[in-house]
């Protein structure tokens, strides 16, 4: 015969063991970060869709910040240059934050996949994806002061 306890049904999430306010669990950036969230969501939408996403509104970004400068001095080249540089500086900045929370989420979250292969895939790519991102920086980073736009 069976144990004549109720059971309990948490079907609001406010029982024990339930995610409190504070509690980062359901925050899609902080679970990537953390490593709770699954394999191909962090790769597949975080990774590859955030690089999109990333690109496309830094590049927007550059091109009203262009047609800004333009507006201050519709008689100067410098001003649309001087906006475009601007844009370009906040898409540097914004891509790096992305791309080191990306790259570590990814790795982190390597091991939360049915097929444990496609973790050492992941993790292999994203070393191959540090590299990429490092390597125009060598020279510089090598002590030779020139880097790859000094061609």
């Amino acid at each position: 015969m069976a144990d004549p306890t109720p059971i309990f049904i948490d079907q609001f999430g406010t029982g024990p063991g339930a995610p409190g306010p504070n509690d980062p669990i359901g925050v899609w950036w902080k679970d990537g970060w953390l490593g709770r969230m699954e394999l191909w969501r962090a790769f597949w939408v975080c990774f590859v869709a955030g690089h999109g996403i990333v690109g496309g509104v830094g590049f927007g970004f550059m091109i009203v910040a262009m047609v800004l400068g333009f507006a201050v001095d519709p008689a100067s080249l410098d001003a649309g240059v001087a906006g475009l540089a601007t844009g370009a500086v906040v898409l540097i900045a914004a891509y790096s934050v992305f791309a080191v929370w990306a790259t570590i989420g990814v790795w982190r979250c390597a091991d939360n996949c049915v097929d444990k292969r496609w973790g050492i895939v992941a993790r292999v790519a994203m070393v191959m994806y540090g590299f990429c991102l490092v390597l125009p920086f060598a020279p510089i980073l090598a002590g030779h002061g020139r880097g790859v736009w000094d061609l």
